[in-house]
């Protein structure tokens, strides 16, 4: 069976994977495996955004992660620092409490 020439550039766009399943699903159901190629390659397009947003959130919620711990890191050091500090000056018989 040939493929109408138009499609093939949809079906690059939007996903080869898609239309390769699209294309097999459709001979099977109505002998037009073009139509079912488009179908396939709009399908895992929308699969694809749906990875990609899944992804980029998992991402973000990461990168939160990690800034939050580094203020927690930041926040004990700085803690630390001012102890060590306040001791030495009250061992000099200075007055620096924090």
């Amino acid at each position: 069976m040939k493929f109408p020439l138009r499609l093939f550039p949809l079906a690059a766009l939007l996903g080869a994977g898609g239309a390769a399943v699209g294309a097999v699903v459709g001979e099977i159901a109505d002998d037009d495996a073009g139509k079912g190629a488009v179908y396939g390659a709009a399908i895992g397009a929308i699969a694809g955004r749906r990875r990609g947003r899944q992804q980029q959130a998992q991402a973000q919620q990461q990168a939160q992660a990690q800034a939050q711990q580094a203020q927690q890191v930041t926040a004990a050091q700085l803690d630390g620092f001012r102890k060590a500090f306040s001791a030495c000056m009250e061992g000099k018989q200075y007055i620096a409490k924090f």
